[in-house]
Parts: structure tokens; C-alpha cells; sequence
């Protein structure tokens, strides 16, 4: 069956290698300052250096339903000015006309001569680590071959950098050509995150994380501790691939809520090897006694009140002959100057037995409602519940 298809092929054609040094140069002028010129001149070296020695050659191959081939190239000039122009020189000239004037002189073969240093040292560097992640992987220390990773790929992308650059004064040696190891290294780590399993197991004063791979208990694995989309706490598991987070200053934060345990890795590697994070929901200690409450103010500060205080670790029911809990919430509120946002000022007055509490806060919202109920829910609640959670005991 005949097919019609089309492939992109892509050059880099270099016109020369130089077999002897090549002295260019690039004069500018600049009407604002000595500094300007010196780097327009710099920047017309390296745009004249580019432009003369590449070009790209996009060729589009087509073959038609007889079998023909057919072939058309195009040229377009490379001249963008994004390289590092090692050992070029800058010299002032004398200023005419009110322009201060510049000249930057580029011997070809110290520029070939400096980067072939630059990529030798980056080659050296590269080995070095890539030994070192070697060690990580042995080690389990997922943390670190993350890192080291990372570190590796800035590397590869400062040798690819310096090959550009030598490729604009001399043909490119293949034994040059980058041989990275990193799509090895990546998948190695990818597949070992993949395999790791994280349990939960929840106390009254702490959250226990243990964290396995396919080779056991994981030792120093880091881990995050988040609540409202904000990291809390951060530990790194023991010898027993434990880590224990104390629920004692969350609990400071919020009596009772969920908090998600998370790997705290490059999101890069997170993301590419799924690694799971776990959701777990915490309560303070049982209240003493549970109220029934009388709330006097708007109705959705009262609704956010009711909230607010179970969040707290209050107990609130309808049921009858419970102690009563009285609150009272004013506010004050101020719509701004396009009608869009509302400012509540609001003072709660909170009494149940011998115990008593006033609060002030302060909520935005689009409206008087949002905004009181936004307030309400910034009153303390530590103190909430350190006043009335336990006060029948």
C-alpha cells in the first residue's frame, strides 16, 4: 500500500572549522551611556558570530501515491544573541558627536579554546554525580537522589549551552556529543516512589506516618504536614521509616479538622511517580458536657457560630434539658466604594454557666452575610474551647 507522508528534518550546517584563528570585531555607538555601547557591541559580535557560521535548514520530505519523492529546503539565519562570548574584548573608543563609542574583538580559537575547558569541567562534574546518585539509590534516600537529580540535570543543560556556543566556531567532534544518564537515573527513581506505601495511625496527641518502598521501612523520607493548603509540619522518618508529627499545635490552630500527610519531594518526581498522600481527620478531647445554643445577632453569623464552636470541640444539640449557652454577636458593616466588597466589624459575647468570653473580629465577603460569617469563624478557638469545652467537668 502506497503511503503519503511528510518528516521534518533538521541541520545544523557550520560552515567552517576553523583551522586558524579568526579575528572578528563589532563597533557601536550608543547616545546614552559608555555602558550601553559596550554592550551593544557585544551583542552585535555575538549576533555576527551566529549569523556566520549557522543557518537551520528545515527540509519537508514528501512522498506521493505513485512513490515519488520529492524534497524542498528552506534556509532561515540563526541570529539570536543568547551566548556567552568567552574571552572576547571590549575597548572604548573616543566619543564623536555626542555618541560614546565601543569595539568588541573575538579571537575565534580562544573562545573554541576556553569552552573546550568549560565542557571538560562539566563532563567531570557530571560523572561525579551521577556516581553520587548511584550511592543515593543503594542508600534509599529518596530525598537526596531527588535533590542530586536536579543538580545533575542543570549540569547537562550548562554542557548542552557550551556545545551551542563552540558549535559557532568550530565543527562539533562527536565523541562530544552529551551521553547523559539521566533518563536512566529518572526512571530508576520514578519506579522506586511508585513502590512506596504510606500508613497512617492516628493517637490523641500525635499523627504516626510510616513509610515502606519494596526494600522495607524507608529511612529519612521527608514528609509535610499541610491544613488550608499550607505546609504546618515537616519531620523525616527514623530507622523504622516512623515520623511523628505532635497534634499538640495543630490542635492550637484548629480543636478539630483534617490534615494531609504528604511527600515533601520535588514536585517534578511527585508528580511523574503518583505518590500517594494521606487525609486524616482529628478531634480535640471530648467535650465535658454539650450545650444548647441561644444565639441572638444576623442569622448567618449565628449558622457560623454554631460551626465554629462543634469545630472548636464544643458539643452543641437541640436536645432538651441540656445547660444553655447564650451568645450574642453585633457587628458593624461597610459595603466599599463600588458596591463589590463588604467589611464586618462583629463582637461576640458568648456565656454558659460561670463561663464567659467577648471577642471582636473582622471578616470581608460580597455581602453583610459572607462577611459576619467570615468574621465569626476568626474568633479563636482555642479559647473557645479551653473555655467552654470542659467547663462541666
Amino acid at each position: 500500500m502506497n503511503k503519503l507522508f511528510t518528516a521534518s528534518l533538521l541541520s545544523l550546517a557550520v560552515f567552517a572549522s576553523y583551522a586558524n584563528a579568526e579575528i572578528l570585531t563589532y563597533t557601536a555607538t550608543s547616545k546614552k551611556s559608555q555602558k550601553e555601547a559596550d554592550m551593544l557591541a557585544l551583542e552585535g559580535l555575538a549576533k555576527q558570530l551566529r549569523t556566520k557560521v549557522s543557518s537551520e535548514f528545515a527540509t519537508e520530505v514528501k512522498e506521493d501515491a505513485k512513490g515519488n519523492v520529492t524534497s524542498t529546503a528552506k534556509s532561515t539565519k540563526n541570529t539570536s544573541t543568547n551566548m556567552v562570548l568567552k574571552g572576547a574584548k571590549v575597548t572604548p573608543g573616543p566619543k564623536s558627536g555626542g555618541k560614546f563609542q565601543s569595539t568588541a574583538t573575538m579571537d575565534t580559537e580562544q573562545m573554541a579554546s576556553k569552552i573546550l575547558v568549560d565542557i571538560e569541567s562539566i563532563r567531570k562534574e557530571m560523572h561525579a554525580k551521577d556516581s553520587i546518585i548511584r550511592l543515593d539509590m543503594v542508600d534509599g534516600d529518596y530525598r537526596k537522589m531527588g535533590v542530586d537529580m536536579l543538580a545533575l540535570e542543570k549540569l547537562a543543560d550548562r554542557y548542552n549551552e557550551n556545545l551551542e556556543d563552540l558549535s559557532c566556531v568550530q565543527k562539533i567532534p562527536d565523541n562530544l556529543r552529551l551521553e547523559s544518564t539521566i533518563g536512566e537515573l529518572t526512571e530508576y527513581l520514578i519506579s522506586g516512589m511508585e513502590s512506596l506505601k504510606m500508613e497512617t495511625d492516628l493517637t490523641s496527641e500525635a499523627l504516626i506516618v510510616t513509610v515502606t518502598d519494596f526494600n522495607g521501612p524507608v529511612v529519612g523520607f521527608p514528609l509535610a504536614l499541610t491544613q488550608d493548603s499550607r505546609d504546618i509540619a515537616h519531620e523525616k522518618t527514623n530507622e523504622e521509616g516512623e515520623a511523628v508529627f505532635s497534634l499538640a499545635q495543630v490542635k492550637k490552630l484548629h480543636p478539630s479538622g483534617d490534615v494531609t500527610v504528604h511527600a515533601d519531594l520535588s514536585f517534578k518526581y511527585v508528580r511523574k511517580s503518583a505518590v500517594i498522600s494521606k487525609s486524616v481527620h482529628y478531634t480535640s478531647d471530648v467535650a465535658a458536657c454539650a450545650y444548647t445554643l441561644e444565639c441572638v445577632g444576623p442569622t448567618e453569623a449565628c449558622g457560623a457560630l454554631r460551626g465554629h464552636l462543634i469545630a472548636s470541640g464544643i458539643s452543641i444539640s437541640d436536645k432538651a434539658n441540656l445547660p444553655k449557652m447564650k451568645a450574642t454577636i453585633t457587628s458593624a458593616d461597610k459595603m466599599n466604594s463600588s458596591k463589590t466588597l463588604c467589611t464586618s466589624r462583629i463582637t461576640l459575647a458568648i456565656e454558659a454557666g460561670k463561663q464567659s468570653i467577648s471577642e471582636q473580629a473582622q471578616g470581608v465577603g460580597r455581602d453583610e452575610g459572607i462577611a459576619q460569617a467570615t468574621a465569626v469563624k476568626k474568633v479563636n478557638a482555642t479559647r473557645l474551647h479551653d473555655t467552654f469545652g470542659k467547663a462541666c467537668k
